[in-house]
């Protein structure tokens, strides 16, 4: 990276709470060794398996995480937005490879982070270590949530709980928001074939719930969508 990107980087890795307890002069020593991944929608960022030396920070765009099943079957795992790390629990793997693969969706800068260089800094810094800690907590929590609704719950309440997530605080109705990723990669995050995430969204704009319009989405009754939870 040129002098410039570097000063993007540094502003967006600032910004970031895995790494706003670091020094400044930490900060610059880590910016030295961060790498800029500038993808076209559908360019893989990494591999399932892959030997993994860095993480990633996404500064704008949109990534998925997917695996792909011995029969060639691809399972999303998780639809990533800007200000989002991807991969930073692969430095404490004994075996640093990338358990799932990730493409961007859509034009996308990633910022790759050295973990080695992050690592080390963090020998010597008790509350980051603290703090990325507390993620990765999270995100085992969410991801045990994630298999407790997909394995517990019809498609009907994975749907709508999808729909639930993308409202904004205080939605009234009338609220709008848009699929920010295509439908069949929604549908394989949401474990339902994308006929039958289709044929959902048709039962709900028919009965009044909600009304769609290509990627728009207008939800009309609230009340309507939390019984169907």
């Amino acid at each position: 990276m040129d002098a410039q990107q570097q000063q993007l980087a540094l502003a967006a890795i600032r910004r970031h709470f895995l790494f706003s307890n670091f020094s400044e002069s930490e900060l610059e020593q880590m910016i030295k060794s961060v790498r800029l991944y500038e993808l076209k929608a559908e360019q893989t960022l990494f591999y399932q398996e892959q030997p993994a030396d860095h993480f990633f920070l996404l500064a704008d765009g949109l990534v998925k995480l997917f695996r792909t099943a011995p029969d060639g079957n691809e399972k999303v795992i998780e639809i990533v937005s800007p200000g989002q790390t991807v991969a930073e629990a692969v430095m404490f793997m004994r075996r640093a490879q990338f358990p799932v693969s990730a493409q961007a969706l859509k034009a996308s800068r990633v910022y790759g982070i050295d973990c080695g260089v992050y690592y080390e800094l963090l020998q010597h810094n008790v509350d980051a270590c603290m703090r990325i800690m507390g993620d990765l907590s999270m995100r085992l929590h969410s991801r045990l949530n994630d298999v407790f609704n997909l394995t517990q719950q019809n498609a009907t309440y994975r749907v709508v709980r999808f729909l639930a997530s993308q409202l904004p605080s205080g939605a009234k109705d009338g609220c709008k928001f848009y699929l920010n990723s295509p439908k069949h990669v929604i549908a394989s995050r949401l474990s339902v074939k994308p006929e039958t995430f289709s044929r959902l969204m048709s039962t709900l704009a028919q009965k009044g719930v909600i009304e769609v319009k290509g990627r728009e989405i207008t939800i009309l009754s609230l009340e309507q969508l939390h019984q169907f939870e």
